[in-house]
């Protein structure tokens, strides 16, 4: 059989207009917490404190739901590719339902339960008490987070990367106006600080879980309301299975950092609530410079499952290489801003001199591993899409269980060194990450993942 040729000029301008509406929805969902947060962060210490302790027990749940996103986003690349589009609407439609289920169950653990979990971060009661407030709010999100992941998993893998950011600019809006209102009490509403940044990101929420179904459904042009069920719905186990195989690994990936960054959080904590509001600004402002190249490990995903599902090994590997320039050239240009201008992001997150100090502190170390950061996970989303499932998952496991908890509790319990070596121990892991990736992509596993399993 000849090998089909690709123009790659033509390939590279097909990647770059599928990853900037990415990168400007990742920008944009992410900016809705990061106007949030910057808001928050003009008020007390403690309420700073207080979000990003219940942040750091709803990001393990919001994990498991990107997961099921990345699950479905590659198998219904692949029934794209396949040109399955029954079998698209139905993974979309059993994922919504299962995941919403999910949703459900641990909205109700976390009404129940949110008192006893909260006192492993701090005995700093009120920490304590604004932190169950806000969290059981934010929980309410947890259905409409699941269905957001889904319709973004749906229009990413039918090439359709606008309508994800068109629908991530409006809940930005919605966020910021409700969340400036509520938070310092304008335009006749009641002052509610902390739980207003709650209400409006629900609010957000569930305007873009219906915004996101409309696009999808709309008779006029809804991707998928012209398809038509040749056989009645039902649930299809096969499905939801290649979903959550996917998907729960993926979910681990997450999971791992978010469980790991509960464990960072009280390390950070015996520090001062100074120092834990820093690091939580910190890294609002460097999660905000860091996604344009999540945008590029989306894209990955979406792209080499989609090819897989053409059996197109050679288009696999162009998409790969491509993938790899884009996003180091754009880590670069975040290297760049985080080192040589950390003042200027914190400056806009807080005005709290104290907290800007120690902020500038981590985010300068932090810039200089967006590279390996950012590279590993178009590394994983390419190994993952090519069948290698467990791998990325193993890698986040031993990365972060293995390297960043062991180094970072060393230099805290015992050595008792200054917070900076808890940074380092960051970087540590992601450089490791790094390295174990592009060992497994480079040597062991290359012609496997060139060329896709069936």
């Amino acid at each position: 059989m000849t090998e089909r040729v690709y123009d790659v000029k033509t390939i590279r301008k097909q990647i770059l207009f599928l990853i900037i509406p990415i990168m400007l929805e990742n920008v944009f969902q992410m900016s809705a917490g990061l106007i949030s947060a910057a808001m928050i962060g003009r008020l007390d210490p403690a309420l700073i404190s207080a979000q990003g302790v219940s942040t750091r027990i709803t990001g393990i749940l919001w994990a498991l739901f990107k997961g099921i996103g990345i699950g479905a986003t590659v198998v219904m690349a692949k029934s794209r590719g396949e040109g399955d589009s029954e079998k698209y609407k139905r993974i979309f439609e059993q994922t919504v339902i299962t995941g919403c289920f999910i949703a459900i169950v641990f909205i109700l653990f976390f009404m129940f339960f949110s008192a006893d979990i909260l006192p492993f971060f701090t005995d700093n009661n009120e920490i304590l008490v604004n932190a169950e407030k806000y969290m059981k709010i934010v929980i309410c999100t947890a259905p409409f987070i699941m269905i957001m992941a889904a319709v973004t998993g749906a229009f990413q893998a039918d090439g359709n990367t606008k309508t994800p950011m068109y629908i991530a600019i409006i809940m930005n809006i919605i966020n910021v106006v409700i969340g400036y209102a509520l938070i310092y009490g304008k335009f006749g509403f009641p002052q509610l600080s902390l739980i207003g940044a709650a209400i409006a990101l629900l609010i957000s929420q569930i305007c873009g879980a219906l915004l996101g179904i409309y696009f999808l459904y709309n008779k006029k042009y809804g991707l998928l309301s012209t398809v038509i069920y040749k056989k009645s719905f039902k649930l299809d186990i096969k499905i939801m299975k290649s979903v959550y195989s996917l998907g729960i690994p993926a979910a681990f990936e997450h999971m791992f950092w978010q469980l790991s960054s509960i464990v960072m959080s009280k390390a950070i904590l015996t520090y001062g609530e100074v120092t834990f509001a820093a690091y939580q600004l910190g890294l609002q402002a460097e999660l905000l410079l860091e996604m344009p190249a999540v945008g590029v490990g989306i894209a990955a995903t979406s792209l080499t499952a989609n090819a897989i599902g053409k059996k197109d090994g050679p288009l696999l590997k162009i998409y790969t290489k491509q993938l790899i320039k884009i996003s180091t050239a754009i880590s670069l240009f975040s290297s760049f801003l985080i080192i040589v201008f950390p003042g200027v992001f914190m400056g806009f997150f807080t005005n709290n001199q104290d907290i800007k100090a120690i902020g500038i502190n981590y985010l300068i170390v932090m810039g200089f591993i967006q590279v390996p950061q950012n590279l590993s996970k178009v590394l994983s989303g390419t190994i993952r899409s090519a069948g290698h499932k467990n791998i990325p998952m193993i890698i986040q496991f031993v990365g972060i269980w293995c390297v960043r908890i062991p180094m970072a509790l060393i230099f805290t319990y015992i050595l008792k060194l200054d917070v900076i070596f808890i940074w380092l121990s960051m970087s540590a892991d992601q450089i490791f990450k790094f390295t174990v990736s592009a060992i497994i992509y480079k040597v062991k596993k290359a012609d496997q993942i060139h060329e896709p399993k069936e």
